[in-house]
């Protein structure tokens, strides 16, 4: 386990010290020998470790790191191509989901947590308009406190 933790912050360094913006190194191999996990240097002090999930030979899980700390993981649920969660961290800690939950390339819901990392607020775009029309406040232990949504009135407001 060591061997391979130092494997691991042995290429990292590697990749932060190359010049150029996009270098990206197979780091394992699955069973039958393809590449199922790289990491790419996408700029300065930062690279992102990508893994292939279901063995088609494409990245469907995305840890993006800054400054040797993981910043953000971008999901492809559905094997599409597309990411379809992101999940954005600050000092190791989830702040931040938003969810791509049937699969359309646009977000219905987005999640943010507190500093402990307990859920805060979650806010829900149902209708699918790029507008949040639900949203729903949760107290430190996870129970919803309050829910406000929009009226018909306030949505067509918006859209003008």
């Amino acid at each position: 386990m060591r061997a391979t933790a130092a494997l691991y912050v042995a290429l990292v360094l590697a990749l932060l010290s190359c010049q150029r913006a996009q270098t990206r190194i197979v780091t394992h191999r699955g069973t039958n020998g393809q590449a199922d996990q790289w990491v790419a240097r996408t700029g300065p002090g930062e690279y992102q470790i990508e893994i292939d999930t279901n063995g088609d030979g494409q990245p469907d899980l995305i840890r993006i790191f800054r400054n040797n700390e993981m910043v953000e993981v971008q999901s492809d649920r559905n094997f599409n191509g597309k990411v379809d969660l992101v999940q954005q961290y600050s000092n190791g800690v989830l702040v931040r989901e938003v969810h791509d939950d049937d699969f359309d390339g646009r977000p219905e819901m987005i999640k943010t947590f507190r500093p402990n990392g307990t859920l805060a607020i979650v806010e829900r775009d149902p209708t699918e308009r790029g507008a949040i029309d639900v949203i729903e406040y949760y107290d430190n232990s996870g129970h919803l406190t309050r829910r406000e949504v929009r009226s018909k009135q306030d949505q067509g407001a918006s859209s003008r």
